[in-house]
Formats: structure tokens, C-alpha cells, sequence
């Protein structure tokens, strides 16, 4: 599934946010959805 540039940068700020914010206790995020398909 191609993802759209706009929801995939979305995503990565997401994920990177919530990286930075939870450091090394966040274990894996879960995304539901048909656009959150994709490796993290």
C-alpha cells in the first residue's frame, strides 16, 4: 500500500515524537488503521 507523503511525515513525527519523549521504556507502537501499515 503507498501511503501518502502528507500521512507518512505525519506518521514519522509521531513516532519520533513519542521516541523522544518516552526514551528507552517505549517498546513498540501500535497504529490502527489502514495508513499505519508500515514498518517503524
Amino acid at each position: 500500500m503507498n501511503v501518502p507523503e502528507k500521512i507518512e511525515k505525519i506518521l514519522d513525527e509521531f513516532v519520533k515524537g513519542t521516541t523522544e519523549i518516552l526514551g528507552e521504556h517505549l517498546k513498540k507502537i501500535i497504529l490502527y488503521g489502514s495508513y499505519a501499515r508500515r514498518r517503524l
